[in-house]
């Protein structure tokens, strides 16, 4: 082979070696938009479950918060009734908490 076939081929070899690099830096660069794509996408579920998340959480504690308020005012309801029945009726509930004594120590006993 000559010289001027050996530029030649090495030009066609520089061609090609360029030709691939640009396809490489093409490929680079699609990769990297649909990535960035990804992320975003991938960031905006994130915020939309994160925010979710802290909705279910606010409902649950206002639901609990609820509940408890409620389990509140009827043990106080039931508290204030207790009251007035033992304040209506003195002798029978005084009878009835020997009665629940007795009941409570023979069965402690009996253990």
């Amino acid at each position: 082979m000559n010289q001027k076939d050996e530029q030649s081929a090495a030009h066609q070899a520089a061609d090609v070696v360029d030709t691939v690099a640009d396809g490489i830096k093409s490929a680079a660069h699609s990769v990297g938009g649909s990535v960035r794509s990804t992320a975003h996408v991938v960031r905006e579920a994130a915020g939309r479950a994160a925010g979710m998340v802290g909705d279910t959480f606010e409902e649950v504690g206002q639901y609990t918060r609820d509940s408890f308020d409620r389990t509140r005012a009827r043990a106080r309801s039931l508290e204030k009734s207790f009251e007035s029945s033992v304040r209506d009726n003195p002798k029978t509930s005084l009878l009835l908490a020997v009665a629940l004594g007795v009941v409570i120590g023979a069965w402690w006993k009996r253990k």
